[in-house]
């Protein structure tokens, strides 16, 4: 099932309400392969981390995604370097508490 940008937004923000921390304390990315984007590039832990991922109805919708919550809500925006592929995936994960700028 694929997600419109409001229903993609609509779930980041239950997200973050749910597990808390200020908005600059997540970041969101696109990705082709979510699971290698958040696994290996942003080093998240499976286990451990706060993180989702859910897939939009095309690289574009993901992109206005991003940058509204980027723009708007001061949310980080992940780097990915090497996806070439069209990147309609969008994770979100919660920083590390040594990663947040209030420590």
């Amino acid at each position: 099932m694929n997600y419109s940008v409001q229903q993609i937004k609509f779930e980041c923000f239950s997200y973050i309400k749910e597990f808390g921390a200020r908005m600059e304390d997540w970041v969101i990315g696109a990705a082709s392969n979510p699971d290698r984007a958040l696994f290996e590039a942003c080093a998240v832990d499976r286990s451990d981390d706060i993180w989702m991922w859910k897939p939009a109805l095309s690289a574009a919708a993901a992109s206005a995604v991003i940058d509204f919550m980027t723009s708007r809500y001061r949310l980080s925006r992940a780097v990915l370097q090497g996806d070439n592929a069209p990147a309609r995936f969008i994770i979100l994960y919660r920083k590390r508490p040594d990663e947040r700028t209030d420590g």
